[in-house]
């Protein structure tokens, strides 16, 4: 019981208000999604100035079955908001945040803008579609 009383009812109370969020952002048509493609994120993680790169996939997959891109840090999207202190040089600097799809990392993005990083974009796709693209992927 105090297994879900303290891990599983923050995190469904922390899911309402993110989809209510969608919700409400997915009628305004002001808000568009801040995304990059696999193929744009080959060319920045190959330039003199790479971007951070953020995977919120659980450390089970980011370390398992077909790897993670180079570089990324695994910061699963739960514990992202904890990680703010860690990433403060970042505020400024260009940031991507990663899933196997593309639409937890969005969470992602909406969780860093709202703290004021003003240069934040989700993997199109995710890291299924970078790795079925054949770019690489290393394991931990």
């Amino acid at each position: 019981m105090s297994f879900i009383r303290y891990y599983i009812k923050p995190m469904i109370k922390h899911w309402r208000t993110t989809l209510k969020l969608f919700s409400s952002l997915a009628k305004s048509e002001e808000f568009e999604w801040s995304e990059i493609t696999v193929d744009e994120l080959f060319d920045r993680v190959n330039s003199d100035q790479p971007p951070l790169l953020i995977d919120v996939r659980s450390p089970k997959e980011f370390n398992g079955g077909y790897g993670h891109i180079p570089n990324a840090r695994s910061i699963p999207v739960l514990e992202l908001e904890s990680s703010f202190e860690d990433l403060e040089s970042f505020k400024e600097k260009e940031i991507v945040t990663m899933c196997p799809g593309g639409g937890l990392s969005l969470v992602a993005v909406d969780i860093l803008v709202e703290a004021g990083y003003t240069d934040v974009k989700s993997l199109k796709g995710g890291t299924d579609l970078w790795h079925t693209s054949g770019y690489p992927t290393t394991a931990a």
